[in-house]
């Protein structure tokens, strides 16, 4: 029996890996993690979500690598293109979430954590590029295979020669900025660099305004001053009149960021969606979509739903609180 039953020659979707449940969880962690960053003040709620992402796309890469490599692999290509355009939806969540747990007491341990889960996505990517015409099940269908950005092409060779391109750039971007944070600095700075390793701010006092000189009259502040037959008049200046206005306590720039999120979260999702679509994989005869593979993943929506729906809340679209600052003597 011929694999390639679909109508452009698709083989069977695997359901456990690349199936309505899978998606759906990727999409929510993706878009309720972006939304938290944009509205929450605490650097913890957002290290919750972000940890779930992180070993989400963690699994999924090392899972993708084991079932498409095997003696006898359990995936097709096509699934794997479904599952490199969710880690690419992921990866360019976390790596933008990254700064807003900066002040975390964990920072560095999700920054280790993020390494990692970028290097296993890196690693799947290109093990399914490179050998894209004989990867996984099935692979006599791999040619019948079409990626989408927007409209569909040709997966094989077209295709498979743009992601390499664009993985490749990312990669060496992404390695060179790690390379570039880490290493020490170069030896003419060193001196500069010690310096401000162990240089401390030294409290500003407040300024005292000086004394006036001895016999003049003090001044009122703001004060206009008339001269009138060799005296000298003082007029209280009047506050302008402002008119009342009602504060909405709307922070804009929250507004604007998630309504930016929500358009390019949309395009993602569209464009994974319009891949599955335009590839005509054939049905499930007759089973059930949501089985226990499909609802598992779900659940992992629960922390960054319940995080999310705390921060607003208690703050709304309210802007943030300004801390007082502290400074020690």
């Amino acid at each position: 029996m011929d694999p390639c039953v679909g109508p452009s020659g698709a083989p069977q979707m695997n359901t456990d890996i690349s199936g309505i449940g899978v998606r759906v969880s990727f999409y929510l962690q993706t878009l309720f993690l972006s939304c938290l960053c944009a509205r929450s003040g605490s650097p913890d709620e957002i290290a919750g979500a972000l940890y779930t992402l992180l070993f989400t796309n963690t699994a999924m890469a090392v899972t993708a690598l084991i079932l498409g490599f095997q003696p006898n692999p359990e995936i097709t290509f096509h699934d794997g293109l479904i599952v490199f355009y969710l880690l690419n939806l992921s990866w360019v969540t976390v790596y933008f979430s990254l700064p807003a747990v900066a002040k975390s007491p964990n920072v560095k341990l999700l920054y280790i954590f993020s390494i990692l889960q970028s290097y296993t996505i890196f690693a799947f990517a290109f093990a399914m590029l490179i050998t894209a015409h004989s990867f996984g099940q099935h692979s006599q269908c791999n040619h019948h295979a079409s990626i989408v950005i927007f409209r569909p092409f040709h997966a094989l060779p077209a295709g498979r020669i743009v992601c390499l391109v664009v993985t490749a750039v990312i990669f060496t971007l992404y390695t060179g900025m790690l390379i570039k944070d880490n290493l020490p600095p170069a030896p003419k700075r060193i001196l500069q660099w010690i310096q401000q390793k162990v240089t401390k701010e030294v409290p500003t006092t407040a300024e005292q305004e000086l004394p006036p000189p001895p016999g003049a009259p003090p001044l009122p502040r703001h004060a206009p001053q008339k001269l009138s037959a060799g005296k000298v008049e003082y007029h209280a200046r009047k506050a302008p009149t402002v008119p009342k206005e009602y504060d909405l306590q709307i922070a804009w720039n929250i507004v604007i960021e998630i309504f930016v999120v929500l358009i390019l979260w949309g395009m993602a999702v569209m464009n994974t969606e319009l891949l599955i679509r335009w590839n005509h994989f054939p049905p499930s005869n007759g089973q059930s979509l949501w089985q226990f593979g499909q609802v598992l993943p779900m659940f992992l929506v629960v922390l960054p739903l319940t995080n999310l729906i705390t921060a607003f809340r208690d703050l709304g679209l309210r802007p943030l609180p300004m801390r007082p600052v502290i400074s020690k003597a």
